[in-house]
């Protein structure tokens, strides 16, 4: 039972939040931010379609923040976001 909870949609988000929070990104809302993350299918820099794999490749979806402030910036791929920090 605790594998299949893990693998359910309510437990990806809550992970996945939790840990942009331990990386320090700020935002207001973040399921709202989960939404935007999920949604958007191209890097919102080079275009490319985005990819969600297991280890990163150079088109797995990445969420970019200022790593100062916290503050979020945009979807990107992961070259993209390896690029801008």
């Amino acid at each position: 039972k605790i594998k299949e909870y893990q693998q359910t949609e309510k437990r990806i988000k809550s992970r996945r939040i939790r840990n942009w929070k331990q990386y320090g990104v700020v935002h207001d809302n973040f399921d709202e931010l989960y939404e935007k993350y999920i949604n958007t299918e191209h890097c919102e820099l080079c275009s490319i379609p985005l990819t969600v794999d297991k280890y990163n490749t150079s088109t797995t979806r990445c969420l970019d923040h200022d790593h100062s402030t916290g503050l979020f910036r945009n979807v990107l791929c992961h070259s993209c976001n390896t690029k801008r920090r």
